[in-house]
């Protein structure tokens, strides 16, 4: 379960237990981790998560003084074994991840337990209010509640938080957004997938698992092609192991597939399209867009990925308006100008082309996605500030 070698670094000094589920709450970790570091010379960073991909990027990122674990079964007697050998001073999770034998585990080690970035989604909610009384019970053993927004914290409090620990301390992910006054294409990315510089490209990032915006992307793609013959598309799934139905799609419409998985080439465009199935590389192949749709937003559920971060990067970003999971973020950026939401395929196709158009549409929408990223930046500063009230 936890190697000798890991054991034997778990040794070495005081451990702080930060736990994040996959990519997206472990890149908020990473985030918190860096800034907390001149802080925590006397500590050592225990990661765990619970996805492969979410291992795999940590495995990157990560320095190698700190400890990687996968996140343990929730089985008391398994959660109190690896919780003993960890030791931890301070325990954190990312988001939403409550899990009943942690915490409880965590409780009888007298260990404090901080909630950073916390959201409550409105699917969590009414099923936490299936078993309020549960979680009033479970959220007493924690030592704070770090929320993203006055509504999240609202939430938490009525499914049972003690209001005394809640705090309203912002989104992470603002502080995350690495901000690109002009965007400029990664040369040795391009020069590795043989791409033709100046090709203008389409990327249709974090496409949701059920394959239903897959089509949806060479549609778009195709109507702006009608227009600019020299566009291009990149598609990039939010599960890589998507890549082969991807790729057959892309065939079945008449296109060569080229995937990054396969280490192909993108030196046609005009006849290929061009599948990410790999994990950690949608930044750096951000840098190669003109436009940028984010993705698991056009159908229901949906729920959005992470649109901040290529609006950061200084592309226009279009999304669906399906996207829960961005609540208080993806609403209020387009208001703000700083993206656009489309109701659907027809809106989304007609918005590409008019920012692929209107260059200075597209350079305002950019302007004021970005100040409205800056003004919402500071929230990591509060959540290092509460994590310090622990360590002292």
């Amino acid at each position: 379960m936890i190697s000798k070698e890991n054991k034997e670094k778990l040794k070495r000094k005081n451990n702080i237990w930060i736990h994040a589920v996959s990519v997206g709450e472990f890149m908020l970790a990473a985030t918190l981790i860096e800034k907390l570091r001149p802080h925590c010379r006397d500590y050592q960073f225990v990661v765990t998560v619970t996805t492969l991909t979410g291992h795999e990027v940590a495995q990157n990122k990560l320095l190698p003084e700190d400890v990687l674990l996968s996140f343990p079964t929730e089985f008391l007697p398994v959660m109190n074994y690896v919780v003993n050998i960890v030791k931890p001073k301070l325990a954190i999770v990312v988001e939403t991840e409550i899990w009943p034998n942690f915490v409880y585990s965590l409780a009888q080690r007298k260990v404090p337990l901080l909630l950073v970035n916390g959201r409550i989604s409105k699917k969590s909610f009414s099923r936490y209010s299936l078993v309020k009384p549960f979680m009033r019970d479970l959220f007493k053993h924690f030592a704070k509640f770090n929320m993203q927004t006055k509504r999240d914290a609202e939430c938490i409090n009525k499914l049972g938080a003690p209001i005394e620990k809640i705090k309203v301390a912002g989104n992470i992910k603002f502080d995350s957004a690495k901000i690109v006054d002009c965007n400029r294409p990664n040369a040795s990315l391009q020069n590795e997938i043989g791409l033709p510089y100046g090709t203008p490209i389409f990327l249709a990032a974090a496409l949701e698992k059920t394959g239903r915006e897959d089509p949806v992307a060479i549609d778009v793609f195709e109507k702006l092609k009608e227009e600019f013959p020299d566009a291009a598309l990149i598609i990039v799934p939010r599960h890589p192991e998507r890549g082969a139905d991807i790729a057959n799609l892309v065939k079945s419409r008449g296109y060569e597939s080229r995937q990054r998985s396969l280490n192909e080439k993108f030196d046609n465009p005009e006849n290929q399209i061009f599948i990410v199935d790999t994990v950690g590389e949608l930044a750096q192949f951000y840098t190669l867009a003109k436009v940028v749709f984010v993705g698991k937003s056009i159908f229901p559920p949906g729920g959005g990925q992470n649109m901040i971060e290529p609006v950061g990067l200084g592309l226009p970003v279009i999304y669906g308006k399906y996207t829960s999971n961005f609540r208080g973020i993806a609403d209020v950026l387009a208001e703000n100008g700083g993206a656009k939401i489309v109701a659907d395929e027809n809106e989304l196709a007609d918005t590409v082309i008019d920012l692929w158009q209107n260059a200075r549409h597209a350079k305002e929408m950019i302007k004021k996605g970005q100040e409205y990223i800056r003004s919402q930046q500071g929230a990591i500063q509060e959540n290092i500030n509460s994590v310090l009230e622990f360590l002292m």
